[in-house]
């Protein structure tokens, strides 16, 4: 193995790990339509930013077909959708 080939290696193995620990967060419009689609909710009212014990989360409020309103999470990280806040 020549050392040009070797640095190439080196530096996309570098290149992987490093994209696995830095993943990126969801956005605030595909936290909102993965709630959309999960509630079919009729209105997206209000989307927030929020951090609660170290968990950065979207706050999140829907009006649902039967008028009802109402609040859920959404974890940045994971896109994991929660009744409770984090």
């Amino acid at each position: 193995m020549t050392l040009k080939t070797f640095k190439f290696a080196v530096l996309s193995l570098l290149l992987v790990i490093s994209s696995q620990s830095y993943a990126f967060d969801i956005s605030e419009r595909k936290a909102s339509q993965l709630v959309q689609s999960k509630y079919k909710a009729k209105k997206l009212l209000k989307v927030e930013s929020i951090s609660s014990r170290g968990t950065n989360a979207f706050k999140i409020k829907i009006l649902l077909d039967s008028g009802r309103l109402k609040t859920v999470y959404v974890n940045k990280k994971s896109g994991k959708i929660s009744e409770r806040q984090p």
